[in-house]
């Protein structure tokens, strides 16, 4: 039918403009709103919030419910991905320029082909990924490598560039978590899996803010409205139709397409930290910035031979926001 037709590539277009610009919003968002709730306390709240959204959507609409492993899987896969990833970026932006951390995050794909080369079931990079994984990896050093070697820091790294290596460190717990998925059991509805995940890392990051002594720091009544309103944006759009999103375009769409977002993010996010958050582009971060993406574009393009994307059995996208 040329109505439903056309009402799949309307929907289809919102998604990629969600997991595109929306998740590359969510930088900055993250900011914004840690100034006044501490950073796992916040986690913690937007994963469980976005979970349960999903779980009551799930419900409504009568998906299938995992049995036996299928739970602790999702639950797993939760906090390898938005759980560890979502953290790492929070923690990430509270010390290193938001755009910056957005460029490290789209990385994911870089370990993904290099994590995939080896192991039981590895499948070695062709020329191509191969080349995009030099590159990459010259481009991350580029990036912090220097600066890490200068005392003071970096006017983008801040003061302490070692912060730069959490998101990083994020970005393998993603990138090995996704591959990890691929064998084993999921349940068979993604929105289901994802809503697990969520609510799995959610609980485990709220416990862990509680004993850091979170919510003795939190003063609900001293956060500001726009603070209230970026944390509903990241629970409702960052998370909820982001992840909504990513997996409606793994269905449809090859996976190399649907990872256009692992280079759009950081520029709209590097753009954004730019415009509204005082964040200095300097021709350094820019040339590494250029490099790094270049590397992406070659790795997500490689042959398919190289597994990057997650399955599409219920895993999160490369990339929490």
């Amino acid at each position: 039918m040329p109505e439903a037709s056309a009402r799949t590539r309307l929907i289809t277009a919102l998604a990629f403009l969600c997991i595109w610009f929306v998740w590359g919003s969510t930088f900055i968002t993250i900011r914004h709103v840690i100034h006044t709730i501490p950073p796992l306390l916040m986690c913690g709240l937007r994963l469980v919030s976005a979970g349960a959204l999903l779980a009551a959507f799930a419900f409504a609409t009568g998906a299938l419910w995992p049995r036996g492993k299928e739970w602790r899987n999702a639950a797993l896969v939760g906090i390898l991905l938005p759980g560890v990833g979502n953290l790492s970026v929070t923690i990430g932006v509270a010390h290193v320029h938001s755009g910056l951390v957005a460029l490290l995050v789209g990385t994911i794909p870089l370990w993904m082909a290099l994590f995939a080369s080896f192991g039981r079931h590895a499948a070695p990079p062709g020329k191509q990924a191969l080349g995009g994984l030099v590159l990459g990896f010259a481009g991350i050093a580029m990036l912090i490598g220097p600066a890490l070697f200068v005392p003071g820091g970096s006017v983008e790294l801040g003061r302490n560039p070692v912060w730069a290596l959490i998101p990083i460190a994020g970005s393998l717990s993603w990138a090995w978590g996704s591959l990890w998925s691929r064998r084993v059991a999921m349940p068979s509805s993604g929105v289901v899996s994802t809503a697990i995940g969520l609510t799995a890392a959610g609980v485990l990051q709220l416990i862990t803010a509680g004993f850091a002594g979170d919510f003795g720091k939190w003063q609900p009544l001293a956060v500001p409205w726009t603070a209230w309103a970026g944390l509903a944006w990241l629970v409702v759009f960052g998370s909820a139709l982001g992840f909504g999103s990513y997996l409606y375009l793994l269905r449809r769409v090859p996976p190399a397409v649907v990872a256009t977002y692992a280079f759009v993010n950081p520029v709209v996010a590097m753009a954004l930290g730019w415009a509204f958050g005082g964040e200095a582009l300097t021709a350094r971060t820019l040339l590494a910035a250029s490099v790094v993406l270049a590397a992406v574009i070659l790795i997500t393009t490689a042959p398919a031979r190289v597994a990057l994307a997650p399955a599409s059995s219920g895993t999160a996208p490369a990339r929490s926001r």
